[in-house]
Parts: structure tokens; C-alpha cells; sequence
């Protein structure tokens, strides 16, 4: 049984924090491996400024080449329609039956599941895996799983087990990286240095660009 972890998001483009939260999961939760999985078409994204699929999946493939533990997953990019967690987290359920699955999220993110699709069952599918971003309050974090989750018993100062099964919450604490999508593409599109941003090898690429960037994220100023 490998126990692994699945960290989802439009990465358009992935960055030096995304990267971060995955290794600080992996190395919280005990995880063999964490899959970095681009939504083929986010649910809560503007469709008009999203970078196709095929471009941000292979951004991805370049970010976690040679990083242990890491890996890129296209499986998103298989199913039309918008990418919801549940019905992923079904989908590799059924695919890895014998594998523990921990679902990776953002404090800001799990404090908003009841607005998801099915958002409160995803501890039936997984373990999630909380990174707490800068500022979050973990007493109100706690309090929040406990309001959505009753009979929830703490089996470590940042664990909790879910009273519907063997699934955990992990609260994970992550440095302060002030890095986002939205200003790395502003970036892009003003010329400036994406270095230490964004993990080299994904940078060379954005850095060549192309129409697809252009179409998705701007028109370039002159060089």
C-alpha cells in the first residue's frame, strides 16, 4: 500500500508555492508521493484567462522533474466537463483501491468545501491534508472541521480523525511564500525576471511563451 497524496489547482502556471506545499505535505503527513494534478477545466477559474490544458500540464511535468516524491498527473485532462474534487477522488479510488489517499488544500480552500460540489463527503473518499496559509487561525480551523464533522477525536496535536471512518486531518504549517498565479502572469506580461518564482525549467518555457500564452494571459509589451 503506498500512501499518497493529491494536490489539484488550475496551476496556471505553477510556482515556487505550489511546489513548497506539496513537499511540506509530503514530508507532514509521511506521504510516498504527491500527485500535482491540473484541473482540465476549473470550476471556480475564468475559463477566457486559463492556459490550455496541455500547456499547463506539461509546466507541471517540467516543475517536478527531479524533485523526490513529486509527480505530475494528467488524469484531469481525460474527463470533459468541469474538474470537480469528488468525482476525482472516486475516480482514483477506484483506480488505486489499495493505496491511502490524503487530499492536499489550502486553509482558504477547506473553510469554503460546503460551497464545493459534494464538498463535506470528501473525507469519505480521503484524508485531507490542511496547509495552513499565512494568518490562518488553527483554533478556527479546528472549530470549523468539528462544526461540519461532529465526534471528531484528536489523535495528535495537529491530527484529527473523522468519526465516519479511518480518514485524517492534518493540519500542515508552511513558511511564508507571498507568491500567486495572478501576479506571476502579470509579471509575464511586463517582462520582469520570473526567477525563483517559478522552478527553473517550467520558467525557461513560460519565459519562450507563444500564442497560446498571449491568447490566455495577455499580450506581451515590447521587448
Amino acid at each position: 500500500m503506498a500512501r499518497i497524496g493529491i494536490l489539484g489547482g488550475s496551476f496556471n502556471p505553477v510556482h515556487a508555492g505550489h511546489m513548497r506545499m506539496a513537499v511540506e505535505a509530503r514530508e507532514a503527513v509521511g506521504l510516498d508521493r504527491v500527485l500535482l494534478m491540473p484541473a482540465g477545466e476549473p470550476p471556480h477559474k475564468p475559463a477566457e484567462a486559463m492556459l490550455p490544458f496541455a500547456h499547463r500540464l506539461r509546466l507541471v511535468e517540467l516543475a517536478v522533474r527531479g524533485v523526490s516524491g513529486l509527480s505530475a498527473s494528467g488524469v484531469e485532462g481525460t474527463r470533459p466537463g468541469p474538474s470537480y474534487t469528488v468525482e476525482t477522488l472516486s475516480t482514483l479510488r477506484e483506480k488505486m483501491p489499495g493505496d491511502e489517499l490524503t487530499f492536499i488544500l489550502g486553509s482558504e480552500s477547506f473553510l469554503a468545501l460546503p460551497s464545493w460540489k459534494r464538498g463535506l463527503e470528501l473525507p469519505h473518499l480521503a484524508s485531507l491534508a490542511v496547509v495552513l496559509r499565512p494568518g490562518a487561525d488553527e483554533q478556527s480551523i479546528l472549530a470549523f472541521a468539528e462544526a461540519n464533522w461532529p465526534g471528531m477525536e484528536r489523535v495528535a496535536p495537529a491530527r484529527l480523525r473523522f468519526a465516519t471512518g479511518s480518514s485524517l486531518l492534518h493540519l500542515v504549517p508552511m513558511p511564508v511564500l507571498d507568491i500567486s498565479s495572478t501576479d506571476i502572469r502579470r509579471r509575464w506580461r511586463e517582462r520582469k525576471s520570473l526567477a525563483m518564482l517559478v522552478p527553473q525549467a517550467a520558467e525557461e518555457i513560460i519565459e519562450r511563451g507563444g500564442t497560446a500564452y498571449e491568447q490566455a494571459w495577455g499580450k506581451r509589451v515590447e521587448g
